[in-house]
C-alpha cells in the first residue's frame, strides 16, 4: 500500500511540477511520509520515474487487451481498431481513474528519459501493429498505407488529447466518433467502407 501510494503521489508531483523541479522530500510531504521511506522503497528518483511510467503503460496494455478479449475472435479488425481506440483515448480522459495521472507526464520529459521505456512502449504499439496488419490481411484496410506512420500519427494523436479535451463541450465517446469518422474510415478499403454505410442504414444485417 505504501509503494502504491508513493507512486500515485510520485505521478502527480511528476504530473504537476515537472521530473526536474520535483523532489523526493516533495513527493514524500504529498504522501504523508518522510523522505527517509520513501528512499526505503525507490533508491532513486530515476527509479521512481521509471516505475511511474511503467505504471502507465501497463494500464493502457490492460484497458486495451481487455477491450480486445471483450470483442472476441470473431469481432473484425475495424471494430477492433475502433475498441482500442475508446480504450487508449478513456485512459487519458476518464477522472475516475487515476491512469491518466501516469500518463500525463511523458510528453514533458527530455528525450532521455524518454528512451528508458522504449521496449515497454513497442511492446504496446505491436497491439496496434497486429491489429493493422490483420486488417490489411483481410481486406479491411488498405495496404498501401504505410503501417508505422499511420499507428505512429494515430497514437501520438491520441496522447495528446488531454491537452485540449473540453469536458464542458466535449465527450470521450464524442472524441473517439470523431478520430472514428476522420482517422479510422481514412485507411478503410472502399469496400469496407461501403459495408460499413450499409451496416449503420441497416443495424440489424
Amino acid at each position: 500500500m505504501t509503494r502504491a501510494a508513493i507512486l500515485a503521489s510520485a505521478a502527480r508531483r511528476f504530473a504537476e511540477m515537472g521530473y526536474a523541479d520535483c523532489s523526493l522530500r516533495d513527493i514524500a510531504g504529498l504522501t504523508g511520509l518522510k523522505a527517509g521511506s520513501v528512499y526505503y522503497h525507490f533508491p532513486s528518483k530515476e527509479v521512481l520515474l521509471d516505475e511511474v511510467l511503467m505504471a502507465g503503460i501497463e494500464r493502457l496494455t490492460k484497458a486495451v487487451t481487455h477491450q480486445i478479449a471483450a470483442l472476441g475472435d470473431r469481432a473484425s479488425a475495424t471494430d477492433q481498431m475502433r475498441a482500442m481506440i475508446h480504450a487508449h483515448v478513456t485512459c487519458f480522459l476518464d477522472v475516475r481513474d487515476d491512469a491518466n495521472t501516469y500518463l500525463r507526464i511523458y510528453d514533458h520529459l527530455p528525450p532521455v528519459m524518454k528512451r528508458r521505456t522504449r521496449s515497454n512502449r513497442l511492446d504496446y504499439a505491436q497491439l496496434w501493429f497486429d491489429t493493422f496488419d490483420r486488417g490489411v490481411k483481410e481486406g479491411e484496410f488498405s495496404a498501401a498505407i504505410d503501417r508505422i506512420t499511420f499507428i505512429s500519427f494515430l497514437l501520438d494523436s491520441m496522447n495528446g488529447v488531454i491537452e485540449w479535451f473540453r469536458p464542458s463541450r466535449m465527450t470521450i465517446d464524442g472524441v473517439c466518433a470523431m478520430i472514428d469518422s476522420t482517422v479510422l474510415q481514412g485507411i478503410l478499403t472502399d469496400e469496407a467502407r461501403a459495408a460499413s454505410r450499409s451496416r449503420r442504414r441497416d443495424p440489424g444485417r
